[in-house]
């Protein structure tokens, strides 16, 4: 397989087989790639792929997500998330690193480079603050306490997973379908995420993590999104004042599907930046 192409393999982490996507040369700088909640690894295919003639990206399904192990105790903090990241890092000899996430992967990767301040080159956070207000957190749990659906086909569940996003191209919430979903015993789809990450999806506050934060920042924004208001972009600046916040035009909250090359132009500028 060439070295840019996707490269499939487990990493354990307590016991967790953490799953990995990785495209590009090892020798080149580390690009960690976190999805946001109920997601998996491979939505970032198209973004890994474009940066993957400069640099080694790995793309990680959380635990409880994708094709990683569920967490036995139902174990799914921010906390518990960065520290698989940590272990992937340690066991892969990773320096230097380029963390980016979204959403829940952007306050993933936020707590990982705080607290490993040694293996961080930077952060990237797209479209996600410090703080998760309770109605977002209750507003996840009861999607999930109401039961996950079931799909007669990949294109029943790519309808349902584009909703009313007008931005995005289909072909986003197909792949989406793809990997997202395995067959039930009845013989429909259903989403491979653990239950149980609602669990741990409560109101938090992760200010104090912002404060130790010692890699270069950059907070990336959606305009049609209303996640990061300006009340926790001006705290941003006061914890962080070289802090780089961009909005970004015709996108929601998930910035690298509904505009990709704004999304990639931000990033790669703010890469070369530092």
């Amino acid at each position: 397989m060439g070295i840019n192409l996707p490269r499939e393999r487990y990493i354990n982490s307590d016991n967790i087989n953490i799953h990995i996507v990785e495209w590009g040369d090892p020798k080149n700088q580390p690009l960690i790639l976190l999805h946001h909640v109920s997601s998996q690894a491979r939505t970032w295919d198209s973004f890994a792929s474009s940066m993957s003639d400069n640099f080694y990206v790995i793309a990680i399904d959380m635990r409880g997500h994708g094709d990683s192990d569920w967490a036995n105790e139902g174990e799914y903090t921010t906390e518990h998330y960065a520290y698989d990241v940590e272990q992937i890092a340690n066991n892969m000899g990773l320096k230097n690193i380029i963390v980016l996430g979204g959403s829940l992967g952007g306050r993933v990767g936020l707590v990982f480079a705080a607290k490993n301040p040694s293996l961080v080159h930077s952060v990237i956070m797209e479209d996600v603050g410090a703080v998760r207000p309770a109605t977002i957190a209750q507003g996840f749990a009861d999607r999930i306490a109401s039961g996950d659906p079931e799909f007669a086909n990949l294109d029943e569940c790519a309808n349902s997973l584009k909703g009313n996003n007008t931005l995005a191209p289909y072909s986003v919430f197909q792949h989406q379908a793809k990997y997202l979903t395995k067959l039930n015993e009845q013989g429909k789809y259903i989403y491979k995420r653990d239950p149980n990450i609602q669990k741990d999806f409560v109101p938090l506050d992760l200010w104090e993590y912002v404060k130790i934060l010692q890699a270069p920042l950059l907070l990336l924004i959606g305009d049609q999104s209303s996640i990061v208001g300006e009340d926790q972009q001006n705290i941003f600046k006061e914890l962080l004042p070289n802090i780089v916040i961009k909005v970004v035009k015709n996108a929601g909250h998930i910035i690298v599907h509904d505009n990709f090359d704004a999304f990639t132009s931000e990033v790669v500028e703010f890469i070369k930046s530092i």
